[in-house]
């Protein structure tokens, strides 16, 4: 495979959420949380697995909707790194899905998320921290844009929840 040599780089959003930050903590790491909001509002999630634990596993599987990508499903997976049960996760991010600088013929690295949940008056306050993305002008904003969008999709869940 020929390397990709675009720079690397990264973008953080910072929310807050009307939650406890366990409640929180909860949405990214419990498997049927992940599967209502991970992949957007549309999407038909079909496997979650989360081994909470240092050297533990990330996987969530979805029906594949993009167009001309050849397979069934598309994934996104990776090893759990870090964790400070309802203050932090740490994961690699590996995507099995046409994100662009990962098609045939690249060689891209592996990214990392790192996730931080902090108490805020009555809520928390949420640092999400996406890792490791080629540098090629587009990707980490369509990365960027994609999750603004999932977490306000786990926003009006979780908004839902307490009324």
């Amino acid at each position: 495979m020929a390397p990709n040599h675009d720079p690397l780089t990264s973008y953080t959003i910072e929310r807050r959420f009307p939650v406890a930050p366990e409640r929180l903590f909860r949405a990214f790491t419990d498997e049927e949380e992940l599967k209502r909001w991970i992949w957007g509002e549309n999407a038909e999630v079909r496997k979650a697995q989360v081994e909470l634990e240092s050297g533990g596993r990330f996987h969530v599987v979805a029906k594949n909707d993009f167009p001309g990508w050849p397979h069934d499903e598309v994934a996104m997976r990776g090893m759990v790194l870090f964790v400070v049960p309802g203050r932090r996760l740490i994961h690699t991010l590996h995507w099995d899905a046409p994100v662009g600088y990962n098609a045939e013929g690249l060689d891209p690295i592996d990214e990392v998320i790192a996730i931080d949940i902090e108490p805020d008056g009555d809520g928390c306050a949420l640092s999400y921290t996406h890792q490791g993305i080629p540098d090629d002008g587009k990707s980490a904003p369509e990365h960027e844009r994609s999750v603004r969008a999932t977490l306000g999709l786990l926003a009006r869940l979780l908004a839902e929840e307490g009324q």
